[in-house]
Parts: C-alpha cells; sequence; structure tokens
C-alpha cells in the first residue's frame, strides 16, 4: 500500500481518447492540478493505488473538459461555467452561480467530474474512530 500515482500521459489518453489534441505537457499540468484535489502521497486516504489512478484520471479529465471549453473560441461562450440559475429565450440570456469545489455542482460539470464525485463517495463519507480502551 501507500506509493504515488505516476502520470502517464499515453495511457490517460487511451483511457480518454477525447483529449488525444491535447498536448502531453499540458495533460501533465492538469495532473499537477488534480493533485490538489485529491492527495497523492502514502498519506492520501485513497490507499488503493489502482483507485487514486482513476479518481486522479478522472479530475485531470474534468480539467481539460473545462480548459478545452474555455479554449473553445468559437464565441459560444462555451467556457461558461457554474450551475445555470435562469435562462430566457426573446433576445436569448442566461445567468450562471459560481460554484465551490467542495460540493457537487462543480463536479457536474462534465460526466468525468461527476464520475469522480460518484467515485469518491467512500471517501467523503463520515468515518468513525472509537476512543481506544484504556486500563487503569
Amino acid at each position: 500500500m501507500g506509493g504515488i500515482v505516476t502520470f502517464d500521459p499515453a495511457a490517460f489518453v487511451l483511457q480518454f481518447p477525447a483529449f488525444a489534441a491535447v498536448p502531453p505537457d499540458t495533460l501533465t499540468m492538469y495532473f499537477g492540478m488534480a493533485e490538489g484535489f485529491l492527495n497523492n502521497t502514502p498519506a492520501s486516504i485513497v490507499q488503493d493505488l489502482t483507485i487514486r489512478t482513476n479518481l486522479l484520471y478522472l479530475i485531470t479529465a474534468h480539467i481539460a473538459f473545462l480548459m478545452g471549453r474555455a479554449g473553445s473560441g468559437d464565441g459560444s461562450q462555451a467556457a461558461l461555467v457554474g450551475q445555470m440559475t435562469s435562462a430566457g429565450e426573446g433576445t436569448v440570456n442566461a445567468a450562471f452561480a459560481a460554484v465551490q469545489a467542495k460540493n457537487a455542482a462543480f463536479w457536474a460539470q462534465s460526466q468525468y467530474g461527476m464520475l469522480f464525485w460518484q467515485m469518491s463517495l467512500p471517501y467523503r463519507s463520515f468515518l468513525y474512530l472509537p476512543a481506544p480502551n484504556v486500563c487503569c
């Protein structure tokens, strides 16, 4: 148990082919950002390296997805992030609320983030540790 996950851009692209056009150095940077959301040290709450790899790769894909939207440059305002709070039809308008990374709304912006959110549930649940028995 323990150890760290080493990012492999080629393996990542095999698992997430939608990001094949993203340069490996950029994907590596996104992985570094993912480590800010999930501890990638032997002290991580996720001790199984296979599970931690899957979770970190899902976070990386979520970040790549969001950054890809930001770089669309097609005038569609695809870079807007957050939860839509209202929308109109005549002269088209929409309002978005900023979301915090600590709740599901942030992760629900992509299928990768939502899958991460669901898979990480066991690590976000309450853990009860009883007091140790002490004999006098």
